[in-house]
């Protein structure tokens, strides 16, 4: 019972952890969209008429990618949580296989 608890615990730490991670990205994309708003917003008036898409889209376009790469954590998370829920209570790093064996030398 215990053991079970604890297992359950740490999972929720981890879970917790990566939510944390997850706002925290979450956070600095809000930041750096900000500071490259603010920077279009100084070197528009400088550049002017240019050949290329228009700023606009390129903006477009990171934000887009920015917002793929969180669903991509966020189903990364989902993996990692559903393959930990079918894991045994109890598996250690070697059974598991994220480790090496005992005794085992490393070159």
């Amino acid at each position: 019972m215990a053991g079970e608890d604890a297992t359950k615990s740490d999972a929720g730490d981890h879970e917790d952890s990566i939510r944390e991670t997850l706002a925290i990205i979450q956070d600095q994309s809000r930041q750096t969209l900000e500071l490259l708003r603010t920077l279009i917003g100084l070197i528009l008036p400088i550049v002017g008429d240019r050949e290329g898409p228009p700023l606009e889209d390129l903006i477009a376009t990171l934000v887009a990618q920015n917002r793929d790469l969180l669903t991509i954590a966020r189903r990364i998370q989902a993996d990692v949580r559903a393959i930990g829920d079918r894991l045994p209570a109890g598996v250690s790093p070697e059974q598991n296989g994220d480790g090496e064996p005992s005794g085992a030398a490393r070159s």
